[in-house]
């Protein structure tokens, strides 16, 4: 009994300790899952830093942008359907499903300023059907409505996820529009105050 638990305590050393960062320059060097978290589910992950040199972690908040095509998010999807695949170790893997097929998954309508809080980060392979070769891409579940976002990188790229820099510029362009409205009067000075000292906070 005492060498299982020897055993057991050996193996959760170990997993904690492959928990590591990940790195948007890890993307760019073509590193597997597996080589990267010790896991070809690409699991694990404890930080991941992104293009921008952002941090997000587990428990990090994110926010919604404007979806690519006006009204659906191309990288965010509803994987509830896909039998609770974002919460599977390996969302392609365990759902019996290629990355073509995720198209299947209900599409996430406008959520514009909205935010979401990281519940998961995984590297899933580009090729599931080659994941011991195949580079990753970063994959995060979300913590509302089995909401999962497909590749984090692409989803900053098209401004479906804002970073610090995109949610300044997006609270100065809303502050402007709040200011066009009190020029019109169709609100009034106190409305106006109110809102600009909530956007102020998020202009750097």
């Amino acid at each position: 009994m005492k060498r299982l638990f020897s055993v057991l305590m050996v193996l959760a050393l170990f997993g904690s300790a492959m928990a590591q960062t990940v790195t948007y320059q890890d993307l760019l060097d073509h590193k597997s899952a597996k080589e990267l978290t010790g896991r070809k589910g690409g699991d694990n992950i404890r930080e991941y830093v992104a293009s921008n040199g952002q941090s997000f972690v587990v428990g990090s908040t994110i926010t919604y942008g404007y979806p690519t095509n006006g009204k659906y998010y191309l990288y965010f999807r509803d994987v509830t359907s896909g039998v609770l695949g974002a919460l599977a170790e390996d969302p392609y893997e365990s759902t019996s499903v290629s990355a073509a097929n995720q198209e299947v998954y209900e599409r996430i309508e406008n959520r514009s300023g909205g935010t979401a809080t990281i519940k998961k980060i995984q590297c899933v392979p580009i090729d599931p059907y080659n994941k011991i070769n195949s580079g990753c891409k970063i994959y995060l579940v979300l913590n509302r409505g089995g909401v999962a976002c497909t590749n984090f990188e692409e989803a900053i790229a098209t401004r479906e996820i804002l970073v610090k820099a995109d949610e300044s510029e997006s609270a100065l362009e809303e502050l402007k529009r709040w200011k066009e409205k009190l020029d019109l009067q169709i609100i009034t000075q106190e409305e106006y105050d109110a809102k600009k000292a909530e956007l102020m906070k998020k202009i750097k």
